[in-house]
């Protein structure tokens, strides 16, 4: 598991004018949409659960390297 902030995962795989607002994220996060949790008032996205889409095999080689 690779927790990244939300407002980093949005950076990192979203242009500018095509990032959905913050609430549609955290709706998003809540309804298990996006693999994520909530830490303290936080929300942190899980990028290796993103980036694997429930695939078991790309799963353990993001957490192998």
């Amino acid at each position: 598991m690779r927790l990244i902030t939300a407002q980093i995962w949005l950076e990192r795989y979203f242009e500018e004018g095509s990032r959905p607002a913050d609430l549609t994220l955290q709706r998003w996060l809540r309804s298990g949409k996006i693999p994520g949790k909530k830490v303290g008032g936080s929300w942190y996205v899980d990028e290796h659960a993103w980036l694997a889409e429930g695939d078991d095999l790309v799963e353990r080689v993001l957490k192998a390297g």
